[in-house]
């Protein structure tokens, strides 16, 4: 199979090997207009040469993360499990030193707040096997952990959209948010479900698709040292209550409880009217 669009890309069946010429002109040339390769400005594929790692579509409109992984390339990357669901990834360094800002790794630290693909490659003599397409599921100071993705992924966005706070330098971020990572991974796992806990809608009965948020009850910039995020932090919001949640926070500082409890009762008052 010939990858002729950066598209294709994003509808590749697992197991398929692409030659490596192929997907070396396909990066090359997804930034050339005139090229037959080229997808659009949204799927031109960037790249830091020699690295193993592209970007499809420029910061902060990735459209998915491709890459690109050989035996013994790095020291920690590999199969985590027999199953081959879960892969270890390097961040890449330079002169020894890993620096986050760096697009081929925020692209990575980024992927569980925006849900992109990442797209993993395993060499295969002079083709490149897909093994399927991950989330980034762990976040450590040299690597991420990935996990494929669970069914269904697609259709549901389990987001929270409360900042990342930076108190205490760049680490500190990037540990708040593998924390965070890990609490959306076990909740896809868990919920199962599209219905807001507060106004009892169901997203993908009304709506015709899956869909969801996830509110810390907690929020997280008010932990002073690293913490486990558990399901049971989270609350499934639709985007309406996530909203007025957040809203309410920053006016009246209330806990989500009260908020819930308040959003709960004039909705009670105003359906009797």
């Amino acid at each position: 199979m010939d990858l002729t669009k950066p598209q294709d890309l994003l509808s590749l069946p697992r197991g398929q090997t692409i030659t490596k010429r192929n997907l070396y002109d396909l990066i090359q040339f997804s930034k050339v207009v005139a090229s037959p390769y080229w997808g659009g400005t949204d799927f031109s594929i960037g790249n830091t040469p020699q690295q193993g790692i592209n970007w499809i579509g420029a910061p902060p409109r990735v459209q998915g993360v491709v890459i690109k992984t050989r035996p013994g390339s790095y020291e920690e990357d590999g199969w985590v499990d027999q199953t081959r669901d879960i892969y270890r990834y390097s961040f890449k360094a330079r002169n020894s030193r890993i620096s986050y800002t760096e697009t081929a790794n925020s692209v990575l630290i980024d992927q569980p707040l925006h849900m992109y693909p990442v797209l993993l490659f395993t060499e295969s003599g002079q083709g490149w096997v897909f093994e399927g397409e991950f989330s980034v599921a762990e976040i450590e100071d040299t690597n991420v952990v990935l996990h494929r993705y669970i069914s269904g992924a697609h259709q549901t966005s389990i987001l929270d959209d409360e900042m990342v706070f930076e108190e205490g330098g760049r680490r500190y971020a990037v540990h708040l948010l593998a924390e965070r990572s890990k609490g959306v991974v076990a909740l896809l796992k868990s919920a199962g479900t599209f219905v807001c806990e507060i106004c009892d809608v169901d997203f993908a009965v009304r709506y015709g698709m899956g869909y969801i948020e996830a509110h810390h009850k907690v929020p997280i910039s008010s932990y002073s040292s690293r913490h486990t995020v558990k399901a049971s932090d989270l609350a499934l919001l639709c985007p309406n209550c996530h909203k007025g949640i957040h809203l309410h926070m920053k006016m009246d500082g209330k806990s989500y409880p009260e908020i819930k409890d308040l959003i709960r009762s004039r909705m009670k008052l105003v359906s009797t009217r």
